[in-house]
């Protein structure tokens, strides 16, 4: 099937800013790479930032459907590792939003607000993520919320800015780098890991 007009403005939209940063390509590239004119494209997109809102759009809808625990599925360590694989796999397809995420939003504060209430709701996602992974005794109790609260938060470091991290070093966004940020996932977690006390 032929993906639709919006569809293919976003494919290649996303394609362009990971080849050559956001900075660097204009709506009337995208419409070029399309052999659209830029009038066809701004009936559907009326400028880049909107572009960019709706590539985010799909990768909070990617976040969802990778941090969501099947109905009735028993959550194991394999789930935590499959969650982080996922989470890397949406931000080598996305890279460009997150190389360049501070100036993009500082760019445009209606992509602020929508990164910055996806994250939050991911910050609380991720504190009920941990419960049900103690109440299914993989993990250990949390001495105390601060314990709690770090832990989260050094997840989201990692898996928000591990790749970043990594490509401001000089380094390719591969799979290599992807496995190491399960790793570093995994490191964070064994510690609170029910079986390692």
């Amino acid at each position: 099937m032929k993906a639709d007009t919006k569809t293919r403005i976003l494919d290649t939209a996303l394609a362009l800013f990971n080849e050559r940063g956001p900075a660097q390509v204009t709506t009337n590239h995208i419409a070029e790479a399309l052999s659209m004119s830029p009038g066809n494209l701004y009936y559907h997109f009326r400028n880049k930032a909107e572009i960019v809102r709706a590539l985010f759009a799909r990768i909070s809808d990617e976040w969802a459907d990778n941090y969501a625990i099947p109905p009735g599925a028993e959550p194991d360590v394999a789930t935590m590792e499959a969650m982080a694989a996922g989470n890397f796999a949406i931000q080598a397809r996305y890279r460009f939003f997150f190389r360049d995420l501070a100036l993009l939003l500082d760019a445009d504060p209606e992509l602020a607000e929508a990164y910055r209430t996806n994250r939050a709701a991911g910050v609380a996602n991720t504190r009920s993520l941990l419960g049900r992974f103690v109440e299914a005794g993989v993990l250990r109790p949390f001495r105390d919320e601060e314990e709690l609260d770090d832990l989260v938060q050094l997840l989201w470091l990692v898996g928000d800015f591990w790749l970043v991290f990594n490509h401001a070093g000089g380094a390719a966004f591969s799979s290599a780098a992807m496995d190491q940020g399960v790793r570093l996932f995994r490191r964070l977690l064994v510690p609170h890991l029910e079986a390692h006390r």
